[in-house]
């Protein structure tokens, strides 16, 4: 058999990357991909696999598609729509319990940034103040489902707050405007918005109140993972590879990101909203256990930490538990890592979001 005809009978260039050989337009395998939100910051690696063929030399044709908020992204990889996501690890964990079977098959970023956001000069200064305020919040994101658990965490009375239900396009103009005292969601996302608009904002985060957790990370259908593992390792590998590229060349990445979004290349602040983006996603990312395990690599005792917090406070007896090794693994993770100055360069470079995030 010729090499070409060994090509079409496989189908996939997972199978002969191995050997080394280029691999050519005919070979690439068309995979869907799901982003959690709109393109910014903390997506910026996405882009940066497509554009710079990150992907593509693993023989992978990969369609990235803009996300309406990490429920939204995790039930669209559980429905089939899309091969793989990126999205909240608790909504993942969630999503599982309900019934979906989804696998978390690579961390990206670790300190979870979910929580409520005032403006600075706001008189809310704690959980509890939020009591006969209005705060504007995304069904669809993934932090709306664990309100709750954060109510009962942080100790305050969530039915006296006035939950406002808006879409992701309006909800930052609303705090601005000052039509609603607060927002739930992600600081990772609301932070750019806001300070590329020369506003400060201070978000108080779950985590701070004993939710532990993770971020974001990459999703995909068990199925998929036990039937194809070949093309999960392809397509793990290849973003693995685009995040740390990413962190290491955050200039030319942001290049690259503006080219892939015409749109906010257009804007007067479509570079320092992803610049800020980019900045909190690499001081969320680079945490002590991916500087001692790699890039893609979660802790299981967190991963069963947010299996405990979606089973006593979100579905409790509603749901099934999912098994360790159902939600989540990290057989394709580890490979890629900063050296000590790669690291020290960038952990210095982004320190200044980490006050954001407290």
């Amino acid at each position: 058999m010729n090499r070409r005809n060994f090509l079409r009978t496989t189908g996939t260039a997972a199978a002969v990357l191995g050997a080394g050989w280029p691999v050519h337009a005919q070979t690439l395998r068309k995979i869907k991909y799901t982003n959690p939100w709109v393109p910014e910051g903390s997506s910026v690696f996405s882009y940066v696999a497509r554009n710079k063929g990150i992907w593509r030399k693993r023989g992978l044709d990969v369609e990235v598609a803009r996300g309406f908020g990490s429920m939204a992204a995790t039930q669209a990889v559980g429905a089939g729509q899309f091969d793989f996501g990126y999205a909240a690890s608790p909504a993942a964990v969630l999503q599982m319990a309900k019934g979906l079977p989804l696998t978390m098959i690579g961390q990206i970023e670790y300190v979870p940034s979910m929580g409520v956001g005032v403006l600075v000069d706001s008189p809310i200064r704690k959980p509890k103040d939020l009591e006969g305020k209005t705060m504007g919040s995304t069904p669809t994101s993934g932090d709306y489902p664990f309100l709750g658990a954060f109510a009962k965490s942080a100790g305050f009375d969530l039915s006296k707050v006035k939950v406002v239900h808006m879409d992701n396009q309006v909800r930052e103009r609303a705090l601005l405007e000052k039509q609603v005292d607060a927002i739930s969601g992600f600081a990772s996302s609301t932070i750019p918005q806001v300070k590329s608009r020369g506003v400060d904002v201070r978000y108080m985060l779950m985590s701070s109140y004993g939710m532990k957790m993770y971020s974001l990370g990459l999703i995909t259908q068990r199925k998929i993972l036990k039937e194809d593992p070949a093309l999960v390792e392809a397509f793990v590998d290849g973003t693995l590879e685009a995040v740390a590229w990413t962190i290491k060349n955050q200039e030319e990445a942001l290049d690259v990101f503006l080219q892939e979004i015409a749109e906010l290349k257009m804007t007067s602040s479509g570079r320092d909203y992803t610049k800020i983006g980019l900045g909190i996603h690499t001081y969320i990312t680079l945490v002590d256990e991916v500087k001692t395990h790699g890039f893609g690599w979660a802790d299981p005792k967190v991963v069963e930490a947010m299996i405990d917090l979606v089973m006593d406070n979100v579905v409790k007896t509603d749901g099934k538990r999912p098994t360790l090794a159902e939600a989540f693994t990290n057989k394709f993770a580890g490979k890629y890592r900063l050296t000590d100055a790669e690291w020290t360069k960038a952990t210095r470079d982004s320190a200044e979001w980490g006050k954001y995030l407290t």
